[in-house]
Formats: C-alpha cells, structure tokens, sequence
C-alpha cells in the first residue's frame, strides 16, 4: 500500500492523525449521549443471535445500550492513546487503534449491507429509505477508511524513524 504524504492535500499525516483522534472522540461522545438520551422506543438494539423474545428482554434491562456504551468508553480511550502516540512519537502506542480502525470498518461495511438489505426486503415499500441507508453508509464508509490510510500512513513513518532513530544525519568521520 503505497502511503499517504499529506491529509486533504493540505496538512500532513501527524495532524490528519490529530484531527481523526479528536473526531472519534467527540463523535464517541456524541453516540453515547444519544443512546441514553433517545427514547427507548426509537431506537431499536437487536442482537440477531438469539430470540426476539430473549432479545426484548435484553432492550429492557439497556443490556444493549449499555454494552455499546462500553464499547463507545473503550474507543475514547484508544483515541486518547493514539494522540499520546503522535505526541510521543511512539508507534506501538498507535498499534491499536490502527487495528480497531480496521476492524470497525469491516463491521460497518456488514452493517450498512445489512441494514439496507433488511429494508429493502421489507414488506413495507422502504426502497427510498433504504438507498439512502445504502449510500450514505458506503460514504461514510470511504470517509473513514481515508482516514484511517492517514493514521496508518503516519504510523508507517513513525514506525520507519524508530527502526532508523530519529537523525538520518551520518555524523561527521575524522
């Protein structure tokens, strides 16, 4: 994979990889405010692994919510890690989330598949709906694996310093 040299054609793969991390937080953030904000009743959590019944129960003890919750806790710490990664110019430290960037995309691809397939399949005529779903999703979707291209582009230079050390200045011979 060849490398990323700026982020947006303007600013380099260490703030790309700043701005990424801040993004995932504060959109964290905003998730988690909105699970336990949002009526109950407009929002559905299935887990498609077992029975609608067995799954009615779990949305009733927030078993669900509070999982994603978890999950939303543990992706604000990753992000933290990584801007004290860019900081410290460590790459082990961003070694994370470079990993849970790939793995959430391939879950998002699933879910945007899945979702729209769901709806277009629907009795009801959601074939609008679900285009829409299907669109905005493969976007957002090619949003976010550019970003995580920055982030793994600077992990890659990061990583090259390290193995070289900092200086590529040979010292002086006598």
């Amino acid at each position: 994979m060849g490398r990323l040299q700026k982020c947006c054609c303007c600013a380099s793969t260490k703030t790309g990889t700043l701005i990424t991390a801040v993004l995932g937080i504060i959109l964290s953030i905003i998730t988690i405010v909105l699970v336990w904000v949002v009526n109950r009743h407009e929002i559905s959590f299935r887990t498609f692994i077992f029975a609608e019944e067995f799954d009615k129960k779990l949305a009733a003890l927030d078993i669900p919510r509070i999982i994603l919750t978890i999950n939303l806790c543990f992706t604000i710490l990753i992000c933290f890690l990584l801007i004290v990664a860019v900081h410290k110019r460590r790459s082990w430290l961003m070694l994370p989330w470079v990993v849970l960037g790939i793995v959430l995309a391939i879950g998002l691809l699933i879910s945007v598949l899945h979702t729209a397939i769901t709806y277009y399949l629907d009795d009801q005529d959601h074939v609008i709906l679900a285009t829409a779903i299907l669109v905005g999703g493969l976007l957002y979707l090619c949003l976010y694996l550019y970003l995580w291209a920055v982030v793994f582009s600077h992990y890659l230079d990061v990583r090259d310093e390290e193995e070289r050390g900092r200086y590529t200045k040979a010292p002086y011979k006598r």
